[in-house]
């Protein structure tokens, strides 16, 4: 496997190599550049005039190395990576977490992309773990809010259940009224109408016969 440092590029295009487009390919003379320019020149090297076929060219795997860090950065990322280590065994509060989250993030976009794979890993297990608290947050307020809703519906019916049983009481004791008050009328018009025959006949009796 070809290994090159940072710097190595196409003697042709003068542009790094890469994993792709920019991978570099061998050609028959043992000379490289990079695939995209190899498909663009003519079947000669441009380098020793040798001819060669694109059929036949060797498209190299290169181990290309990334940069490192400081000793700066590099103490910054074990201090970082301890601060949430120390979260996942001693916990902590949301804001302190979104806040040292967001220094982690900071500070990860300032790195090469193959450092501080430990660091990367915590702070994606934070982040998640963040999200999900928020996200539960969330749900936590609408059941509140549900479980709210919930009991106002049932105190607005055990209402209406009372107002309904005073309804009926109301209505049953105004019909029981109104039933002892037919009564008592067509006991007293009997009665009337008993006193008023005795007094006729009584009348008859006394003036007529």
């Amino acid at each position: 496997m070809l290994s090159s440092g940072p710097g190595s590029s196409c003697d042709i295009c003068f542009e790094l190599f890469d994993s792709e487009r920019k991978a570099p390919t061998s050609i028959a003379c043992g000379h490289i550049f990079c695939n995209s320019c190899i498909a663009q020149i003519p079947g000669l090297c441009p380098m020793c005039r040798t001819p060669f076929d694109i059929r036949a060219c060797i498209k190299l795997h290169m181990d290309i190395d990334e940069p490192g860090c400081s000793s700066e950065d590099f103490k910054a990322a074990q201090k970082l990576q301890q601060k949430l280590f120390n979260i996942v065994q001693d916990g902590i509060s949301e804001q302190p977490l979104r806040q040292l989250i967001q220094e982690a993030r900071t500070f990860l976009h300032t790195q090469p992309r193959n450092l501080h794979k430990d660091l990367k890993s915590l702070y994606r297990m934070l982040s998640y773990l963040c999200e999900v608290k928020a996200a539960l947050r969330s749900k936590n307020t609408d059941v509140d809010c549900f479980t709210t809703e919930v009991n106002r519906l049932k105190d607005e019916r055990t209402s209406l259940r009372k107002q309904v049983a005073d309804l009926e009481e109301s209505r049953r004791y105004e019909r029981e009224t109104a039933l002892a008050v037919e009564t008592s009328l067509r006991d007293h018009c009997t009665q009337s109408i008993e006193v008023y025959k005795t007094t006729l006949q009584y009348v008859r009796n006394a003036f007529f016969s």
